[in-house]
């Protein structure tokens, strides 16, 4: 069986708030928050996060400065894991936990069956700015997408792209070869709802 982004972050990040401190600072590295401001993002308290960002810090993970009173943290760039554990925390708890989330409620009706991401953040070539772009397979459309998903993208601090496409468009497309959608199964996918072989099934032609 294929493990799904929840059970691999378990998996490799069991405590629940030094995930989200890893998530907050390595998937945003343009930030540098002082203790309070990660306590507030991540939903814990200062008093608990103080003994863990140390850790953190004296591992290489993230980078201190003292400004006044208040000590800020951010992610170090320079250290030899960064750009892998990067990646993994991107695949695992970060993005896709979010994105997940968000998703429930129309993976339990039945409105998306497939879901993944695409673009720069799955293929780990992405900036500060970058979009996140997520494709949906079912029977939403758009507007639902993009309401379901804002509330992601407010906590991610970056903006989403839904591409909706019902299970007859999307066999459509893949049998007429659209340039679009060829680049799309190519390329690195992060898989929020469904795996591989459920996106090529998806793509067969219904037998007549």
């Amino acid at each position: 069986m294929k493990a799904t982004p929840e059970s691999a972050g378990d998996l490799l990040f069991p405590g629940g708030y030094r995930r989200r401190v890893l998530s907050l600072l390595l998937l945003h590295p343009d930030r540098t928050l002082h203790v309070r401001e990660i306590a507030r993002l991540t939903g814990t308290t200062a008093g608990t996060l103080n003994k863990e960002l140390a850790r953190l810090h004296r591992a290489g993970l993230l980078e201190r400065e003292a400004v006044g009173n208040q000590v800020r943290y951010s992610a170090d760039r320079e250290s030899p894991i960064f750009g892998e554990l990067s990646s993994i925390l991107r695949k695992t708890v970060g993005l896709a936990d979010v994105l997940v989330d968000a998703l429930a409620s129309a993976e339990k009706s039945g409105a998306v069956e497939l879901a993944f991401v695409f673009g720069s953040m799955a293929r780990s070539t992405e900036s500060p700015r970058s979009d996140v772009d997520v494709m949906l397979i079912g029977n939403i459309d758009f507007a639902e997408a993009v309401r379901l998903l804002y509330p992601a993208g407010v906590t991610l601090g970056r903006e989403i792209n839904p591409k909706v496409y019902t299970k007859a468009q999307w066999r459509k497309a893949v049998a007429a070869k659209e340039p679009f959608v060829r680049e799309v199964l190519a390329q690195p996918k992060i898989y929020l709802i469904g795996n591989d072989d459920e996106l090529e099934s998806a793509g067969r032609q219904r037998s007549r």
